[in-house]
């Protein structure tokens, strides 16, 4: 609950933050996909309505209403050429992955997977990314669905919102890394090529985020972060552009954060992993001290 409220908090102030900084980002929303097979257009309309609501409300994007400009889902050539025609900044788009429905008791629980992607007009070749799952119960039916697609919307926004706002550099050049493992079941995690970046848990970074290391405007390497720190994070390198060297102080664009982080930031997980041999180290002593006080008695 209190990690909850203080990441409302925080989108709160980014939002205000880059309000107060800047016009709004306009968007041109093509509209709704849906895998899910659970409705039709006027679904597909309830989605979308829902999504445009929760980006405008953040006021950090102003959002045009261009669906059936385009059959969705569309590739980024296609959605940053909308946002051309359309004189706006990106062009955003949306797909329902799921929706499943479970009764335990007689009323619904409803959880929707949404997931959208955002193209900027000038550069297509980057598209930031947002996926989450929304949950809603009601003993009707359709509010459960309507609840559980605004949480979701909401969630895909405030991911959005984050990842448009962060920019960063390259603070190290690439290099091998081996991440020692924090619990003793598991095993050393060895990188063959890492950055170190200036982006960190203060930025909204969490382990499994995604991110582009940018020369001149034009993406040379993508990759994932592995580890979250104070003060910078660790990406490993998953695609360099051949030919192309990282050097320090490369531009950084993070393209996606998870819903849920893959694990604790490493700093976290070793302060759970001290405690909890700190606790056994302590229960040992203290089994340790009973053994010797009854040998000696």
């Amino acid at each position: 609950m209190r990690k909850s409220c203080l990441w409302s908090v925080s989108i709160l102030f980014l939002s205000v933050a880059i309000a107060s900084a800047q016009k709004p980002i306009s968007v041109a929303f093509v509209g709704i996909g849906d895998e899910s097979g659970y409705g039709g257009a006027v679904f597909k309309s309830q989605v979308g309505d829902a999504l445009m609501k929760a980006l405008s409300d953040t006021q950090i994007f102003s959002v045009l209403d261009a669906r059936e400009k385009i059959t969705v889902p569309a590739d980024n050539q296609s959605l940053a050429k909308i946002a051309n025609e359309s004189q706006t900044h990106a062009a955003a788009q949306a797909i329902v992955k799921s929706v499943s429905i479970v009764k335990p008791k007689g009323d619904p629980k409803v959880l929707v997977v949404l997931e959208a992607t955002l193209v900027p007009a000038n550069m297509p070749q980057i598209a930031f990314k947002a996926k989450a799952e929304g949950r809603g119960d009601d003993p009707a039916e359709g509010r459960a669905i309507a609840k559980a697609v605004a949480a979701a919307a909401v969630e895909v926004t405030k991911q959005l919102s984050t990842v448009v706002a962060l920019k960063g550099q390259v603070l190290l050049p690439p290099v091998y890394a081996i991440l020692p493992a924090t619990h003793y079941k598991d095993r050393d995690q060895f990188y063959e090529r890492t950055v170190r970046i200036s982006l960190d848990m203060t930025s909204g970074l969490k382990v499994g985020s995604e991110v582009v290391i940018l020369q001149k405007g034009k993406s040379v390497a993508e990759g994932k972060v592995v580890e979250v720190d104070i003060g910078s994070s660790l990406v490993a390198l998953e695609k360099v552009l051949p030919g192309s060297q990282i050097r320090i102080g490369d531009e950084v664009r993070v393209i996606f954060i998870p819903q849920y982080a893959a694990k604790l930031p490493l700093p976290l997980q070793k302060e759970r992993e001290y405690k909890r041999v700190e606790h056994d180290l302590a229960l040992a002593l203290a089994i340790a001290g009973a053994a010797i006080g009854l040998i000696g008695n």
